[in-house]
């Protein structure tokens, strides 16, 4: 049984919680804590929707009365989490950015295991990603093509990081994030005969000549150095994307979506 959370309302810039929510800003904190904010009516409505549990929802009490902020501080409650009137100023001091929104949401960290099964036919797994907005457009751009397991391996940025969360406009609350470390992983993908898809400048066919035969994980590294040598080795196919311009290499970001949703023109069902 869910016990209603408490209203109330916070006025100064010194208090103890504004104090905590500011400190999410810095990793180390929201992974002590095992919080994270979330920023916009929209994204915060679609985290309680799928059942993320909330701790503290503030909203601007000069905005009290907008139909959605109140049904959202309604929803809020209803889910356990404490409801804080603040004001604008406390607001723009804990967004981080020039134009704050009218509400903000602090809400307890999901994380998950290798799945035992692998229902899902696509999974994404990045390593050594540096970028958080490059990790939330990735994030945004698997719910968008029904992927739902992101794998994060060996020493990625945060994906609760305020950009990351900002950059997934809510995706975040439809993946699942999975940390593991390589061996880890490449265990789980043969033990459940995974195809591991991969990309690298060199021994790799063009991406639109890969078999995306279901399961199959594609594999992303970061922009500068790419996939690791082990990982590439255990890879079961590897693809590139042509550069027809004299660019060397696209956007992470843009690279994964393109990739994506090559597999769904492959693989339409």
């Amino acid at each position: 049984m869910v016990v209603s959370g408490k209203q109330y309302e916070i006025s100064s810039l010194t208090n103890d919680k504004v104090k905590l929510i500011n400190s999410l800003y810095h990793r180390k904190y929201r992974r002590n804590l095992n919080l994270f904010v979330a920023e916009g009516v929209r994204i915060c409505k679609e985290a309680l929707e799928n059942n993320w549990e909330i701790k503290y929802l503030l909203f601007n009490k000069e905005n009290k009365d907008n139909l959605a902020i109140s049904d959202l501080v309604y929803d809020s409650t209803s889910s356990g989490g404490d409801t804080i009137a603040v004001s604008s100023q406390i607001l723009s001091k804990l967004s981080h950015k020039d134009n704050p929104q009218n509400v903000l949401g602090v809400f307890v960290q999901k994380w998950h295991h290798l799945p035992i099964t692998t229902d899902n036919k696509c999974f994404v797994a990045l390593e050594n990603v540096r970028d958080p907005g490059n990790l939330g457009a990735i994030l945004r751009t698997m719910d968008g093509m029904g992927a739902s397991e992101c794998v994060l391996l060996n020493e990625c940025t945060d994906p609760f990081s305020y950009e990351s969360v900002r950059a997934s406009m809510g995706a975040i609350f439809n993946i699942n994030i999975i940390a593991s470390n390589l061996e880890e992983f490449l265990k789980w993908k043969s033990d459940k005969n995974i195809s591991l898809i991969g990309t690298s400048l060199k021994k790799a066919s063009n991406y639109t000549k890969a078999n995306w035969k279901a399961p199959f994980v594609l594999a992303m590294g970061n922009e500068k150095n790419g996939l690791s040598d082990e990982l590439i080795n255990n890879c079961d196919q590897l693809i590139k994307i042509p550069m027809l311009g004299k660019s060397d290499s696209l956007n992470l970001a843009v690279s994964t979506g393109i990739i994506l949703y090559e597999s769904i023109r492959k693989n339409p069902n």
